[in-house]
């Protein structure tokens, strides 16, 4: 398996820590270095996160506390906040003063200190980095994970051994990574794969699905065009729907829908589009994705919750039912 080693404001000697981490007789696919600011060390130690099979983070003492806010605001893991510092994220087990490892959504991560103790045997982590199961997320799932997130009604986490993968009884549609990455993340490479530029009616979740697949750099050349909000009354300016129209169907109807995914295509000229659509209690919510072939998939789903709760489960809904969309058209 491969590892990637994140540098948190290290700027010399990696030469030290990488030779020593070489003892668990491993390949380093992956070396990042950066800043003290909080948004680079988190998109750095995210991104080797998520394209390798394991993760070294080299840190000083004084960052301590925004290493444990990024545990728990990209691994969901609580943290305790003391002003002492090697108190670590919850779960993870102290091996050596300020070094603290454990597997994170099916991948090891190990904390090493830039105060390294030149005592300290890093071959003692060969069976940590010695993984025999992945985990894999399942679209619908209903199966009773340890990493669940919304499995309730959306995704789930699913670790499952190597031997046992191909015995599982999981759809194979229904998996949409081999890697524990986001959905997102899998949703942009298959606009990637399938060359499919997207233009989006995001009229229900007040910008959150759009923002969730924004945040991943590569988007900007698949997404053509992003609608986060339109008033009702507003519906004939932007989309030519005539207001007679709307009465007649209702603005949560499939014939609104396509109405406004047909006005998408023409306005972006791209391959696909998707339009959300929300009743007015905030409880059923219409998903429509339409083809430049006029080829047209629907659906109605119910969710429940606090209304952020209720945001992000739409936006997971959305990605997954479009990416399941744009792969059925290739099979």
């Amino acid at each position: 398996m491969s590892y990637s080693v994140v540098f948190l404001d290290v700027p010399y000697f990696h030469n030290y820590y990488l030779s020593r981490i070489r003892n668990i007789g491993e390949t380093c696919s992956m070396t990042l270095s950066c800043t003290s600011d909080f948004n680079d060390m988190r998109k750095s130690i995210e991104f080797a996160f998520q394209n390798s099979d394991g993760l070294f983070i080299i840190y000083p003492k004084k960052l301590w506390h925004k290493l444990q806010k990024i545990m728990l605001v990209s691994f969901e893991r609580p943290s305790v906040f003391k002003e002492e510092a090697y108190i670590v994220a919850s779960g993870f087990k102290k091996l050596s003063d300020g070094i603290f490892s454990d597997i994170v959504y099916g991948k090891p991560v190990v904390f090493v200190p830039q105060e390294l103790d030149d005592s300290f045997d890093f071959s003692e982590l060969k069976k940590l980095f010695n993984i025999k199961s992945q985990v894999i997320g399942v679209f619908e799932g209903n199966i009773n994970t340890q990493n669940t997130i919304f499995s309730d009604e959306v995704l789930s986490y699913i670790k499952l051994e190597n031997n046992n993968m191909f015995d599982s009884k999981i759809q194979k549609s229904k998996i949409f990574t081999y890697s524990a990455q986001d959905c997102n993340q899998a949703l942009i490479e298959v606009l990637e794969k399938t060359l499919t530029k997207l233009s989006i009616a995001d009229l229900s979740t007040n910008g959150c699905f759009t923002s969730k697949l924004m945040s991943q750099e590569k988007s900007k050349n698949y997404i053509a065009l992003c609608i986060d909000k339109c008033p009702i009354e507003s519906l004939s300016y932007f989309f030519g729907i005539d207001q007679k129209y709307i009465e007649k169907y209702g603005y949560f109807s499939q014939s609104i829908a396509k109405e406004i995914s047909n006005a998408l295509l023409q306005f972006s000229n791209s391959d696909c589009s998707i339009t959300i659509l929300n009743n007015n209690q905030y409880n059923r919510f219409l998903f429509f994705v339409l083809y430049k072939d006029e080829t047209f998939d629907m659906l109605i789903r119910e969710f429940y919750g606090t209304y952020n709760i209720v945001r992000q489960k739409v936006t997971n809904f959305a990605i997954l039912f479009l990416r399941e969309f744009i792969l059925s058209r290739s099979l």
